[in-house]
């Protein structure tokens, strides 16, 4: 946040997104103007489950969704005009809220798009640009799980920031890329403090696959061969080992796959 020549600017300074708010004295007071900014993707409606990224695509950055599967998404009801009769009318955001039938099972489906494993109740399947300020109710591109029971930091943000586009200090369409590209930032810029520690981040690893111990088998085939390093090994002997005259054999097969050997 800085001052210059009279006019306040509060810019987050990401590559991503050249945004800034700047806000001027007018004679009704303050003004709002958006700099240059890219649109984000309009939102669609949905009844019927939509699909999303597959498991393990996605990967949160901290208290961030992935930009690529979670952009965010308006809703092309709400615009900087009509403002007072959408999200700055008590009510509203209810008004919109998908059901709770659609969005228990988009999160299961997201937190596998995460690789989210731990238990369901740990996350809230959140609108990264909140209803309040005319986010996508049910787009899957504006949900994502949430880290972190209800309410949390980032619903101080959605609040100040609410406030700040229902009083005209702020522009919607900046509001939106803002809090899309890094709520963080922006609730810094609204003077909410260092929110990032107060957010968990901790992500537990996937469970380890249970895999089949390997055995010691005997050093000679069936017919009182002894195995020898190369030669071929069955597949029900792969990863299990054997100790003869030729030394510690184990039977592994090769990267590019085909019969299993004995290596020594």
């Amino acid at each position: 946040m800085s001052q210059a020549n009279g006019a306040l600017t509060i810019g987050v300074g990401r590559a991503a997104a050249a945004l800034a708010l700047v806000v001027t004295m007018g004679t009704n007071g303050l003004q709002a103007t958006a700099g240059a900014a890219g649109k984000l993707p309009v939102g669609k409606a949905y009844t019927s489950q939509p699909p999303v990224p597959p498991p393990g695509h996605c990967h949160a950055r901290g208290v961030l969704p992935d930009p690529k599967c979670t952009p965010g998404a308006v809703n092309p009801a709400v615009t900087q005009a009509n403002i007072a009769s959408t999200i700055c009318r008590p009510g509203y955001s209810e008004s919109v809220r998908p059901p709770e039938s659609y969005t228990e099972t988009l999160k299961r489906r997201e937190m596998a798009s995460y690789n989210d494993h731990q238990p369901i109740w740990d996350y809230e399947l959140d609108h990264l640009v909140s209803l309040e300020l005319g986010g996508a109710p049910s787009d899957p591109r504006n949900l994502w799980p949430e880290l972190g029971a209800s309410p949390n930091p980032k619903d101080r943000v959605e609040d100040a920031a609410h406030a700040a586009v229902c009083d005209h200090r702020l522009a919607l369409v900046t509001a939106q890329q803002e809090i899309a590209t890094n709520w963080v930032a922006l609730g810094e810029q609204l003077g909410l403090g260092d929110l990032a520690r107060l957010v968990p981040t901790a992500r537990k690893p996937p469970p380890a696959t249970a895999s089949t111990p390997s055995r010691t088998v005997p050093a000679t085939s069936p017919s009182g061969h002894y195995y020898k390093p190369g030669e071929w090994c069955p597949f029900r002997d792969l990863g299990d080992t054997t100790v003869g005259p030729y030394g510690k054999l184990t039977c592994e097969q090769r990267a590019g796959g085909g019969q299993p050997r004995w290596t020594a």
